[in-house]
């Protein structure tokens, strides 16, 4: 069964995938447009397509940081609101337009270019995703730090490698490592309850008191994970 993260990123950038393409084929290849043209649609329109794509990837991803909190009963002990990851520059999209485009002489080679503007859209809207779980899975005392997941056989060889040495990271400065198409994500690794009471009580565990609303909410994320992975 894929991580939940790993879910709720795929849905994200599979939207955006093909209502990308269908913008590139439509307004650029059936428009007859030059290269040049179509670098400065890309320049003009790219930043405003892709912010509420990255909006709601950044947003599912805080979402379900919060409803795992939960779950995981850490909550309970320290109380953190989940923030959500800056967009990317407006210059990043102008550079990939260019970038993507530069060898294009002829409609023949339309396909390859837009395979590029796809695939730099999705890992910088999946980067908005990942950002928000390791920015709160550093910043936050109820968590270890994050690792990275991705979705069996649809992970590549170098996803593979880097899932496999299974680190928890828990500093600010390291980056995800991701390439275009990636569709590997950040799972948070909560801390264990006893040993955060331990630790915010100086030493002297407490119970913990699960009320209506704490079982309600548990309630409500197991619901979320059985409609998000049918085989749970």
């Amino acid at each position: 069964m894929p991580p939940p993260e790993q879910v709720t990123l795929q849905r994200v950038v599979d939207l955006a995938d093909l209502d990308l393409r269908a913008f590139l084929e439509g307004e650029i290849r059936a428009g007859g447009l030059t290269a040049s043209e179509g670098r400065e649609l890309l320049m003009e329109t790219l930043p405003g397509w892709a912010a509420p794509y990255e909006n709601a990837s950044a947003t599912v991803a805080a979402d379900l940081y919060d409803q795992k909190r939960y779950a995981s009963g850490v909550d309970l002990v320290v109380p953190y609101a989940p923030a959500l990851a800056p967009p990317a520059e407006p210059a990043r999209w102008g550079i990939l337009a260019s970038w993507a485009l530069a060898p294009v002489v002829d409609e023949t080679d339309w396909s390859a270019a837009f395979q590029k503007i796809v695939g730099g859209a999705h890992r910088t809207i999946a980067d908005a995703h990942r950002n928000t779980t390791m920015g709160n899975a550093v910043a936050d005392r109820g968590a270890r730090g994050w690792k990275r997941v991705g979705r069996g056989s649809k992970t590549c060889d170098f996803c593979k490698m880097l899932i496999h040495r299974g680190d928890v990271y828990d500093s600010i400065s390291v980056q995800f490592k991701s390439h275009d198409h990636c569709r590997c994500a950040a799972e948070t690794e909560f801390e264990s309850i006893e040993a955060l009471e331990f630790s915010e009580l100086g030493g002297s565990a407490r119970k913990r008191v699960q009320t209506d609303a704490d079982r309600a909410r548990v309630r409500e994320w197991l619901r979320w994970e059985r409609d998000a992975n049918p085989d749970f």
